[in-house]
């Protein structure tokens, strides 16, 4: 497991009693609400990569498609993740 880093900052008077509270709700510590606030900013903020054969496959389809006239679906494992060993 890699090392956790540890992040200090600050909270308006306000953000703290509301995160307390919400801490509170949910019977874990104001460090772990922290900690799943952030992981949920992050996730947010994610997109996926351009470049993973899942999101490209559908160009490789139509180019073939376009130049054979066949729409075969059974070729789709083979465009997404290459032909089998």
């Amino acid at each position: 497991m890699s090392k956790a880093k540890v992040v200090q900052t600050e909270l308006s008077e306000r953000e703290y009693e509301r995160l307390r509270q919400l801490a509170d709700e949910e019977d874990i510590s104001l460090k772990e609400a922290l900690r799943r606030a952030a992981t949920a900013y992050v996730e947010s903020k994610d997109r996926p990569d351009p470049d993973d054969p899942f999101f490209t496959f559908h160009d490789r389809i139509d180019a073939d498609a376009a130049a054979t006239g066949d729409t075969d679906a059974r070729e789709m494992d083979d465009d997404l993740y290459g032909d089998a060993p």
